[in-house]
C-alpha cells in the first residue's frame, strides 16, 4: 500500500544519469535507482540506524521486494555504510524544487491546505569536535608542517627533514582504531611531542639563518 503512494520512478528518473553502472571494484551496483530512493524513504519510516536498517533488510523479504533486491541469506549486506553512501550521493544530485513538484504531482489530491507551507525551524550546532590532546597536538604539527614547507619553497630552500610522515601514518591507524588504549594514546602524544618539539626547532633555526 505505501509502495503505491510514492513516486518512486519518477524519482529515480532523477538521478538515474548519475546511478553507477558499475562499483568502483567492478560489482554491478546491488539496488536499482528505484530501490535507492525506496530505501531512502524506508530510513525515516523504520527510525532506524544505517546498520539496523541493513539488518532488518536481511531477513524482510517483504522489505527487499519494497526495495527491488533479492538478498542471498547466505551472503547478507555486512556493510552498512551503504546507506549512508546512497544518501549522500542522491542528495548530492536531486533538486529539492523538482522532488516537491514529483511529490505534489501524486499527493495533490489528497492534501487539503494546499497554499501552507510547514518548515523546520530548527537551529544546531554542526562541525563539533571534542578537542583531544592528540587532535590539538597534530593540528599544531600540521600548521607548523605548512609553514615551513612554504617558507623553504619561497627561499628555494630544502626543507628540513624530520619524521612528519611516519606519524601520520600512526596517527591515522590509531584514528581508525574503535577502542583507544590508554597505552597507544600516550605512546602517539609522547610522538606528536617530539615532532613538535623538532618542528618548532627547525623553525627557529630557519628565522634566525634568514633574520636580518
Amino acid at each position: 500500500r505505501i509502495y503505491a503512494q510514492l513516486p518512486l520512478k519518477e524519482l529515480a528518473e532523477k538521478i538515474r544519469s548519475h546511478f553507477p553502472k558499475k562499483h568502483p571494484q567492478g560489482n554491478t551496483p546491488l539496488f536499482p535507482p528505484e530501490g535507492e530512493v525506496a530505501l531512502m524513504f524506508l530510513k525515516p519510516y523504520t527510525g532506524l540506524s544505517d546498520d539496523g536498517l541493513i539488518e532488518m533488510l536481511n531477513g524482510s523479504i517483504h522489505m527487499q521486494m519494497f526495495c527491488g533486491v533479492l538478498i542471498n541469506p547466505g551472503r547478507p549486506i555486512k556493510n552498512g555504510r551503504i546507506v549512508s553512501s546512497i544518501r549522500n550521493r542522491i542528495a548530492s544530485v536531486l533538486d529539492i524544487k523538482e522532488l516537491q513538484k514529483i511529490l505534489y504531482d501524486r499527493w495533490g489530491g489528497s492534501l487539503r491546505d494546499k497554499d501552507m507551507c510547514l518548515t523546520d525551524a530548527t537551529c544546531y550546532e554542526s562541525h563539533l569536535r571534542f578537542p583531544t590532546d592528540v587532535k590539538l597536538l597534530w593540528e599544531c604539527c600540521q600548521w607548523l608542517q605548512s609553514l615551513v614547507a612554504k617558507t623553504c619553497k619561497a627561499l628555494k630552500e630544502r626543507q628540513p627533514r624530520n619524521k612528519y610522515r611516519d606519524i601520520d601514518r600512526a596517527r591515522l591507524a590509531y584514528a581508525k582504531q574503535r577502542k583507544h588504549t590508554k597505552s597507544a594514546t600516550d605512546k602517539l602524544r609522547r610522538r606528536l611531542l617530539g615532532l613538535l618539539s623538532k618542528q618548532i626547532g627547525q623553525w627557529n633555526m630557519i628565522c634566525k639563518i634568514h633574520t636580518v
